[in-house]
């Protein structure tokens, strides 16, 4: 592992010189110097690309050197790529899924076609498959990549939000970000068989009701090369995670492994294709705006198919994305790269000012028991659990830890980036990077990472991050913000079991199974 991080880092700045001086004497430039440094928050923004066409666009593994600040400049990076709009062939055309746009410019990136009126593109990451798509009741083959399932039978066009074009309308497939699949109904969060619709869950604490008394709404989506992962391994199925994950066939020595990008010793010239860029997942949280066309301007939004969970009614809606994590496998970071980024106005303390309209979840005037900040919405005890609170009472969010001086100086510098090719128009400049997780010097051991036989907690090194602090997201972990990511995602395992490890992913505890429904009967016992 010491020699890849001299590889992907290193030896970039030591080979460098030789580099240009060649290019130098050629005539014809071999790399793009500056994109191996970005060690301050102006040279991130200056390096940040913004042209799909390029190789830099989107990468297989990080092109800044594998610091703290180039963690934080590829994250911005990813973040501009994965909203970049998606090939608009897709869905017509399903091998265009996850496809930016080479035809969109960075002046329409994020701007509306009025000022009262949603975005009609969706992002790159928003063509991604549904990770209820993939594991389906009985361990049914999931539909290839790239295939829109369509509105559920609820869903009736008489239900339409009037004035909005049908062909801009998105089925937001708003699911907990640790639900599970029907047919063994475990609720991650309480240990409990759920009861709660999986529609509003958290990954623990419950709901999130914003201050408007609407119900925030998650959504997970997952990359090509992990999906093609999945589908040739068959791990939609139970039996085959446990087939994989211990190697039982004598065909995967290297366990239940998702794929990574491959390391990148230049930066490449031509768009990597998606099976070379490793394993993407998204998580995403988003807030109804429907009636609140003086917003739009302030979010990426998208009309949706909403199937409320308060009234089991499914209605269109405008929403706000409010947070969103992007996960990332490479040949730098084997134990993923995590970045989240929220909305600006989500709670005070980020990078943007006090909003006109207030902050989405904190009431800076709320005063009594109910207003203390980042109460859980649940309280469970052995088998049950009961509601503490109506779920169209807002909850009072607070960030758990101040924003760090160089997030907050990194983020003030990309938005006014974005504002600046854009016009000020664009509503990217209202999102800000919380913090960026990463392992600077992972375990070589074991060498065929995770390893036939890895079980939980499935550990490489000691991850890191901006200022040291926790990593987490007040609309993803409004209540378990003490926590960092791989602090419960290194004990993730494949389904029906609390032993084996599905390399830092809880998605896969969503599979049923049609070999071994065995495997999916027994209710796991809740281990905090």
């Amino acid at each position: 592992m010491t020699n890849r991080r001299f590889s992907a880092g290193a030896f970039v700045a030591w080979v460098l010189p030789f580099l240009i001086a060649a290019a130098l004497l050629l005539g014809t430039p071999t790399v793009e110097p500056r994109r191996a440094l970005a060690q301050s928050a102006d040279q991130c923004a200056d390096q940040l690309i913004f042209d799909p066409k390029k190789g830099t666009f989107l990468t297989s593994d990080i092109l800044f050197l594998p610091t703290q600040e180039g963690a934080n400049c590829y994250a911005w990076q990813m973040f501009v790529a994965m909203n970049w709009p998606v090939n608009p062939g897709w869905p017509a055309a399903p091998a265009l899924a996850g496809e930016p746009d080479l035809t969109a410019s960075v002046a329409e990136w994020g701007v509306q076609s009025s000022p009262t009126s949603p975005i009609t593109s969706v992002p790159v990451w928003g063509s991604f498959k549904a990770a209820e798509e993939i594991f389906l009741p009985n361990a049914a083959p999931p539909t290839g990549w790239g295939v829109q399932e369509p509105p559920p039978a609820e869903c009736r066009s008489d239900k339409m939000i009037f004035g909005y074009p049908t062909e801009s309308v998105r089925v937001l497939s708003a699911i907990s970000k640790n639900a599970v699949n029907s047919a063994h109904r475990f609720n991650l969060s309480s240990g409990t068989r759920d009861t709660v619709s999986q529609e509003i869950m958290e990954a623990t604490g419950g709901w999130l009701t914003d201050q408007k008394g609407e119900l925030v709404f998650f959504q997970r989506t997952v990359g090509k090369a992990e999906f093609d992962y999945i589908v040739d391994n068959n791990l939609f199925d139970a039996a085959d995670q446990l087939r994989v994950a211990t190697n039982q066939d004598g065909q995967h020595p290297k366990g239940f492994s998702l794929p990574r990008g491959g390391m990148l010793r230049t930066p490449p010239s031509d768009p990597q294709p998606q099976e070379e860029l490793g394993a993407f997942e998204i998580k995403a949280a988003w807030r109804i705006l429907t009636g609140e066309p003086a917003m739009f301007s302030r979010y990426m939004t998208t009309v949706a198919w909403l199937k409320r969970p308060d009234t089991g009614q499914c209605s269109q809606e405008v929403v706000g994305l409010v947070g969103l994590h992007i996960i990332h496998k490479t040949d730098t970071f084997p134990d993923f790269i995590w970045a989240t980024f929220e909305q600006v106005d989500n709670v005070p303390g980020g990078s943007g000012a006090p909003p006109v309209n207030g902050y989405s979840f904190n009431n800076p005037d709320c005063t009594g028991p109910d207003c203390t900040p980042n109460q859980p919405r649940i309280e469970c005890d052995g088998n049950t659990c009961r509601d503490l609170y109506p779920r169209d009472q807002p909850v009072q969010v607070d960030r758990g830890q101040k924003t760090p001086n160089n997030l907050v100086e990194l983020n003030s510098s990309v938005q006014q980036k974005i504002a600046s090719l854009t016009g000020g128009k664009s509503v990217f400049q209202y999102y800000e990077v919380v913090n960026v997780l990463w392992d600077q010097s992972p375990s070589s051991e074991p060498t065929l990472e995770p390893g036939a036989g890895a079980t939980v907690p499935l550990r490489y090194g000691t991850f890191q991050s901006e200022g040291n602090l926790p990593v987490a997201n007040t609309t993803l972990e409004t209540y378990i913000q003490s926590r960092s990511c791989d602090a419960c995602h290194a004990s993730a395992t494949i389904a029906g079991s609390d032993k084996w490890a599905s390399d830092f992913s809880f998605l896969f505890e969503d599979a049923g199974s049609a070999k071994a429904p065995h495997l999916v009967e027994q209710v796991k016992q809740f281990t905090e």
